[in-house]
């Protein structure tokens, strides 16, 4: 199912007028949440069906503000603050709403092409989705923090932190069987990105530097 997923992550532009490049990216971002979908639900990872559905619906509206932040801009890219500050108030809202600190750093003027914004979004819902759920057991609101900041020349990182209690004893990041971190490897794979992760005690640290964003 992995293997699924991957294929689908690549968003090409489609040469052509605009209506048939727009259904094109439109596709290829909808194929890529069902498999995200069916690799979730058959992992036997879904203990509260109702966040599962939740999670879901997040990921839908993540495709589609994307497709409208496109449709609304005049030079075929997306704000990243305006993109990923949504994500983070609709999951927030949607999974935690009295129980999350959100501090989140984004300039302005910085705008990706779709094949880009994409995985990053996906990426940062898969982060605060499992800071939310996983960040503090006993129920403490969790403290997030996520900046993107320019570097060298044309390139971008993007640095996401949560205040929790970490991953827990022998977690193995790299493991297949742990579907987000498995979904992460492979968005990042598709930006042509390393991530870095840290845990310790006082929470996770999660940096992917992307090269160029042109």
């Amino acid at each position: 199912m992995s293997a699924q997923i991957e294929a689908t992550i690549p968003i090409t532009d489609f040469s052509g007028d605009l209506r048939g490049e727009a259904d094109h990216r439109i596709a290829n971002s909808l194929q890529i949440i069902s498999a995200l979908i069916r690799q979730r639900a058959r992992s036997g990872s879904v203990v509260n069906p109702e966040i599962f559905l939740l999670e879901i619906a997040d990921r839908i509206s993540t495709v589609g503000s994307l497709h409208l932040l496109l449709a609304r801009s005049k030079t075929e890219r997306v704000p990243l603050s305006s993109y990923l500050g949504e994500i983070c108030d609709r999951l927030t809202g949607a999974l935690a709403p009295d129980a999350t600190s959100l501090a989140f750093d984004c300039p302005d003027d910085i705008a990706l092409s779709s094949k880009t914004a994409l995985p990053l979004a996906l990426i940062t819902a898969e982060l605060v989705s499992n800071s939310l759920k996983y960040a503090h057991p006993t129920g403490l609101p969790a403290k997030i923090t996520l900046s993107c900041t320019r570097e060298g020349t044309g390139g971008l990182k993007l640095i996401y932190e949560d205040d929790g209690v970490g991953f827990p004893e022998n977690f193995d990041i790299s493991s297949a069987s742990h579907s987000g971190m498995s979904f992460i490897r492979l968005l990042s794979k598709s930006l042509h990105a390393n991530p870095t992760w840290h845990s310790d005690p006082l929470g996770i640290r999660f940096e992917i530097e992307l090269a160029s964003i042109d």
